[in-house]
């Protein structure tokens, strides 16, 4: 699956994110109080125009708030580290086999749609130039392969438009190449990877005018470098989730399937039988949000848009052994575009992204065990858009993004749990 543009600005369709990472939904609007919504190729151009001026490097003290008392409220927990290279926003993060964490593509000023990637050494605490992509691309997905390469799945970008195409990373060569081309360009879409090794992208939008939301998937196949259509989602859908479930099938979660129209739907991918089925659907519709898979096998949703009240604070968690979706304690705060990191302890971290009237500084942690949310601090800078990484010590690496205003964000910082 929004910073606001400077007056006057064209709005852009565009998300662990989610980004997915989240679900990653290219063509985004950028107003957190709607939906995102596609637009053309002209009016991209013009929005790039728009906020080209906007400077990188925003304010890290939340307004109102003295540095001492920042200080205070993150002290121990987030701490600023070296920034990007590069400013970025709906960006994708993958982590390495090494340890090292791989930044690519998004939008930032004044480079507009970016073909630049970065990786990120725990070790030196600091970003450094990777060789960057042979196509520029926004909302896009990356996906690290069973061996150790990244896959870079289609995006969209102001010469192009939506993507079809394909790329490899090769962290040892640092080394991009080609991976082939989709079936259907998109933008928007989820990228998931198999037990098997196998890659399932689906659903997203696609060109058009209006944009086409889509029910099409495809499956990459790391050992022919091939891709191959299988069978079509129930429902047409784009800000969705898609999670890997133990037992091999991929849950498909909520999203919009036309624009502004939030579902509650959620389907089951079965791999070995390439069919779809129909999955209890949730509680609330919702868009924009976050699903990481607890250590039990259940899988947590939590936040996202609706359209009338704005970002919402429910949760709710599935359980694929009964079919069912449970309403789980609401966040402390209403919020879209976050990301939500599962901890090595089991907890989930819950990141920033756009509340009602801002983009927010505040993280909370979600515990199975006694289904409580509780406070994890507030991050130095105030952001959505984002991405947020797992390290190997158990940190977390929360980079780039953008502010409520459309200023896009070099930053970055770590959280340690339990310091």
């Amino acid at each position: 699956m929004q910073a606001r543009p400077p007056a006057g600005a064209p709005r852009i369709d565009s998300a662990q994110r989610e980004m997915p990472a989240i679900s990653l939904d290219p063509t985004r609007t950028l107003r957190p109080r709607r939906p995102l919504r596609p637009l053309g190729l002209a009016a991209m151009a013009a929005l790039c125009a728009a906020i080209a001026p906007l400077t990188a490097q925003a304010s890290s003290i939340p307004a109102g708030r003295s540095p001492r008392a920042a200080h205070t409220a993150a002290a121990g927990r987030w701490r600023v580290v070296h920034r990007l290279r590069t400013g970025r926003e709906f960006h994708t993060a993958a982590l390495l086999p090494g340890g090292q964490v791989l930044v690519v593509g998004g939008y930032g000023p004044p480079a507009g749609f970016l073909t630049s990637a970065e990786r990120f050494d725990p070790k030196l605490q600091r970003w450094h130039n990777a060789f960057g992509t042979q196509v520029a691309r926004f909302a896009h997905t990356a996906t690290l392969l069973l061996n150790g390469k990244v896959l870079v799945t289609a995006g969209v970008n102001l010469d192009n438009g939506f993507l079809a195409e394909t790329e490899l990373y090769d962290p040892t060569a640092d080394s991009w190449t080609r991976a082939g081309s989709l079936a259907i360009a998109r933008d928007n879409h989820t990228a998931t990877a198999l037990i098997d090794g196998r890659v399932l992208v689906a659903g997203g939008l696609s060109g058009g005018r209006p944009a086409k939301t889509l029910t099409d998937a495809e499956l990459f196949d790391p050992v022919t470098s091939r891709w191959s259509v299988v069978a079509k989602m129930r429902v047409a859908r784009y800000h969705h989730t898609a999670t890997l479930l133990k037992d091999g099938r991929v849950l498909v979660a909520g999203g919009e399937n036309t624009a502004e129209h939030f579902t509650r739907s959620a389907e089951l991918y079965d791999p070995r039988a390439n069919t779809w089925k129909h999955a209890a659907p949730m509680h609330d519709a919702r868009a924009n949000h976050t699903a990481t898979l607890l250590p039990d096998g259940r899988v947590l949703v939590a936040g996202g848009g609706a359209r009338a009240p704005g970002f919402t604070a429910r949760a709710e968690i599935y359980d694929p052994a009964t079919n069912r979706w449970v309403k789980a304690r609401q966040m402390r705060t209403a919020r879209g575009f976050h990301t939500a990191s599962l901890l090595v302890d089991g907890r989930v971290m819950v990141a920033g992204g756009f509340g009602n009237s801002s983009a927010l500084a505040s993280t909370e942690i979600y515990d199975p065990k006694t289904g409580r949310w509780s406070s994890a601090g507030r991050l130095r800078t105030a952001r959505a858009h984002h991405t947020a990484t797992v390290l190997p010590s158990g940190a977390v690496l929360v980079a780039g993004g953008a502010r409520y205003n459309g200023a896009v964000l070099s930053s970055a910082e770590i959280y340690a749990p339990g310091s």
